[in-house]
């Protein structure tokens, strides 16, 4: 599509930004709507985000942001309003110019992974989680598994972070928001629970200590690695050694679209990505993942422990 003076721009700011996905994504998505718009990535210092964030609003056909890694804290402060979960993790992944010409933001990472659970078929409501990593996406993560209470959230999560009052302070916040049980744990022992979410850089690599011992872990339970390095990363490669279900997490890319298009005011984009979006998949699912795009693993729900 060509770029003219009509076209709407979506910005990723991030440091760095080499290998941010989602311009890919959304382009494609353009295209293929034939939206006049491109998403763009801009590397920006830490030090200077807040006044690039306002100042490129000031640009009338900047549309919104998607913002990426260290920007997404940061991003709060700085405005004029942002959704629940977004208060609650302390974190903001979108930020859009209302009519009015306020700047508001919202987090999306926890829909992405709810609807990526979704998909491959990992059970999580009514069950026991263990995330690793309190970090933004840890806490994101966290606060929509605990969300809607009862039989639609979580029954017990925990989180277990190298830094032990990180943990603590995120576990708090949700588990004063909603009605699931939050708690910090001292270790990443997974034996007790359904669901093990790695939220951290743990075990990337060959070689390295991985994050959670998967030979402790039940017959029944998954892994979700939210990782989109090295995948599949030595965790996920241990635990399906195992029989276990493992899952990459560049679904929960793919299940964050529809979300960000909705928030844009971008409705024929949104249906087209819930309608099929094996198309965003085949451009980011790596070789050795490529062919579950079709046919993802799926295990049954043991049902109640």
């Amino acid at each position: 599509m060509d770029i003219h003076g009509k076209t709407d721009l979506y910005l990723i700011p991030g440091d760095p930004v080499t290998n941010v996905r989602l311009p890919r994504m959304f382009n494609a998505v353009f295209d293929r709507c034939n939206i006049a718009a491109r998403m763009v990535p801009a590397q920006v210092r830490a030090r200077d985000f807040a006044v690039w964030l306002k100042a490129s609003f000031l640009a009338h056909n900047v549309k919104g942001m998607v913002i990426a890694p260290p920007h997404k804290p940061l991003a709060v402060d700085l405005l004029d309003g942002c959704g629940l979960f977004a208060r609650i993790a302390g974190s903001v992944n979108v930020v859009r110019r209302t009519h009015t010409g306020e700047l508001e933001g919202d987090l999306f990472d926890g829909e992405g992974i709810v609807g990526a659970l979704d998909y491959f078929g990992i059970p999580f409501r009514g069950k026991r989680v263990l995330i690793l990593g309190a970090g933004v996406s840890g806490a994101a993560i966290g606060v929509s598994l605990a969300e809607g209470g009862g039989s639609d959230s979580a029954a017990y999560i925990a989180f277990h972070d190298p830094h032990p009052g990180r943990s603590a302070g995120v576990a708090a916040r949700i588990d004063s928001a909603f009605d699931a049980r939050v708690e910090s744990v001292p270790d990443a022992d997974p034996q007790d629970f359904d669901l093990v979410v790695n939220a951290t850089m743990l075990g990337l690599r060959d070689g390295e200590a991985l994050p959670v011992d998967v030979s402790r872990m039940p017959a029944h339970a998954a892994v979700f690695d939210i990782l989109l390095r090295n995948q599949p990363t030595p965790l996920v490669r241990a635990a399906r050694e195992r029989g276990l279900h493992a899952q990459a997490g560049f679904e929960m890319l793919i299940q964050q679209m529809a979300c960000y298009f909705d928030y844009f005011s971008l409705p024929q984009a949104a249906a087209l990505v819930r309608r099929d979006a094996d198309f965003l998949r085949e451009l980011v699912y790596p070789p050795a993942l490529a062919g579950e795009i079709a046919k993802p693993l799926r295990y049954p729900d043991p049902g109640p422990r």
